[in-house]
């Protein structure tokens, strides 16, 4: 019952903490199990950029997995859903999912999934539990939550990329090792939509997770794996190579099965009619855009259900940071909604912290913490930007902030930015005596190490401030690598010969310059940040393990409202850890 305060098994739950206001937290444990969290500056981070792009050309060609899908019909998938839940074979009609089980449902969302396996773990802990929350609609008082009748992924299901190693390396084995401990026999419902790194690898791994299986033997029971491959990216690229050579294939898992869940979707996008009036908008959005067979699919059941109120879940904000977005509208409007006319509830995640605004009577839910690195609260607002709740704040973004170029710095970032200023600072270095004046040379290195920081700063506008900031620090590196080749070939002329010592000097400056230029480096990154230009490269650059969460929804079974509690856990792996509560609301649909 919702008013109930004990499990089945008639001990209580646990109560989520309300959060804490005004306290700002600085240390952190950081996982040491493997595969840990990517560096965003590392080698397996650059083979998800460069799958990225990889996966950008092809979409750039129009080639699109989407045009072989045929999507479920919603009333089938309503059914099949309720079937799954326990719903009796004796209802008729084109009911709702809530009309077939008698009973509200529940459902738990979470997104941005499967980096460092033990933050993995912590989430699941997270999700596969019941609580006791505050009831929305008798102040004071507590319900009991159960776990979701259904699992929803919001995108982005395992980093660099989504392949079926990672997603059974970081999420399917963490969170069977939760899930075989937990186990009550109960069926429960596995839906998802993809982000752009389950793209990067053309659906494969998003598809041995989510999608129904129908087109091979199963013999009716999950096969759930509770241990990961022991693969390494060098390994599958020897196999991929000796496979190539030979004509074969690479050995994969049909299926990813989460114990207890079962995948119930035939296309990346669905419609599922949750209550009356009330249905789910499952979008994806590929790399580009939302096709045109995915238009026709969702205006089609909205003018057949003009009293329908949309729940869209989508793989990216329409606002993130509070700032309007291209592609986030660009979806709104290709699905033909005008949320300012009517109630939506908006959720998506992409973005790695919890977010809730209101627009008119359109609510929208950003909630990308099931696990990977953290992206901050904006530190410089757009007008009017002020959201109803946001995790963290700014002023725990700001504290987390002051770390990142001195982790750029060390290298546990990645070594990409050292090599890359080595590199380019290079050239100038050795050439220095050579141009008369040397000035010229050092001028070179220092507009290419700009460009690069420019490039992967991720700004892509016109010149202005951003620009005379890359400037400034790689004047700043090029002038360190000059000092320091001075200063090298004062310190050993008395022990090199002349013929010699520009050459040494040189490597010297430079071997000593490369983390100097990636402090620099990571300062420019949060100085962007930290003066809004951008949100996304600093943080990325710190991969913080904190500040994860998911959201637990209740849907009335009049479907008159949406209830939604955000949990979530302040530093996921630290021993003793307990749940807060990050936000709770109420959406009403009518």
């Amino acid at each position: 019952m919702a008013f109930a305060l004990h499990s089945p098994s008639g001990a209580e739950p646990p109560r989520p903490a309300p959060l804490a206001k005004g306290r700002v937290y600085r240390r952190f444990a950081r996982g040491r199990e493997r595969p840990r969290g990517i560096v965003w500056f590392g080698i397996r981070s650059f083979w998800g950029h460069l799958r990225h792009f990889v996966a950008s050309a092809i979409a750039t060609e129009d080639v699109d997995s989407r045009d072989w899908m045929t999507p479920d019909d919603p009333r089938a998938l309503a059914e099949r859903v309720s079937r799954l839940l326990g719903a009796g074979t004796g209802f008729m009609g084109s009911g709702s999912v809530t009309e077939r089980l008698g009973r509200e449902i529940w459902i738990d969302y979470v997104a941005d999934t499967g980096d460092d396996v033990s933050v993995s773990r912590a989430v699941a802990g997270l999700i596969f539990t019941p609580y006791v929350l505050p009831d929305p609609e008798r102040p004071g008082a507590f319900l009991y939550g159960p776990r979701g009748d259904i699992l929803f992924f919001g995108g982005d299901t395992a980093y660099p990329v989504a392949t079926a190693d990672e997603i059974r390396n970081r999420v399917i084995a963490p969170f069977n090792q939760v899930l075989a401990q937990r186990e009550d026999g109960q069926r429960r419902v596995l839906l998802g939509i993809p982000g752009n790194h389950d793209w990067y690898d053309g659906l494969d791994g998003f598809g041995r997770m989510f999608r129904r299986h129908v087109d091979y033997a199963h013999d009716g029971q999950a096969r759930p794996t509770l241990h990961g491959s022991s693969r390494t990216l060098l390994g599958h690229y020897a196999e991929w190579a000796r496979e190539f050579v030979r004509g074969g294939q690479v050995e994969k898992p049909k299926t990813l099965d989460l114990i207890g869940y079962t995948a119930v979707q035939a296309a990346s996008y669905f419609v599922l009619p949750l209550a009356p009036n009330l249905s789910v908008f499952a979008v994806d959005r590929q790399l580009k855009h939302v096709d045109s067979r995915q238009q026709h699919f969702f205006s089609s059941w909205l003018n057949q259900h003009l009293a329908v109120s949309p729940w869209v879940m989508l793989p990216d904000p329409v606002y993130p940071f509070g700032v309007a977005s291209r592609t986030g509208f660009e979806s709104i409007q290709a699905l033909g909604l005008t949320l300012s006319a009517r109630p939506h509830l908006v959720v998506s995640g992409d973005i790695h912290h919890y977010r809730r605004d209101m627009e008119g009577p359109t609510l929208h839910v950003t909630a990308g913490g099931g696990g990977a690195f953290l992206h901050p609260a904006p530190l410089r607002r757009a007008p009017g930007s002020l959201p109803l709740a946001e995790w963290p704040d700014a002023a725990q973004s700001r504290a987390l902030l002051g770390q990142v170029k001195w982790k750029v710095a060390f290298g546990r970032s990645g070594i990409i930015p050292h090599i890359a200023v080595a590199v380019l600072l290079a050239p100038a270095l050795f050439a220095a005596e050579a141009w008369q004046p040397p000035v010229v040379a050092l001028a070179i290195g220092t507009l290419l190490i700009a460009g690069l920081i420019r490039l992967v700063g991720g700004l892509r506008r016109r010149f202005g401030m951003t620009d005379v900031l890359a400037l400034l620090a790689a004047a700043c590196v090029t002038g360190c690598g000059c000092a320091l080749r001075i200063g090298f070939s004062e310190l050993l002329a008395a022990w090199v010969e002349p013929s010699f010592l520009p050459w040494l000097a040189s490597a010297c400056a430079l071997s000593a310059v490369a983390p100097v230029g990636a402090w620099f480096f990571g300062a420019y990154l949060a100085l962007l940040t930290r003066l809004g230009y951008e949100n996304l490269q600093a943080f990325a650059a710190l991969d913080h393990p904190g500040f994860k969460h998911f959201v637990r929804f209740r849907v009335r079974r009049d479907g008159s409202a949406v209830d939604g509690w955000c949990v979530g856990l302040v530093d996921p792996i630290r021993q003793g850890e307990q749940p807060v509560l990050v936000d709770q609301f109420t959406w009403y649909c009518r």
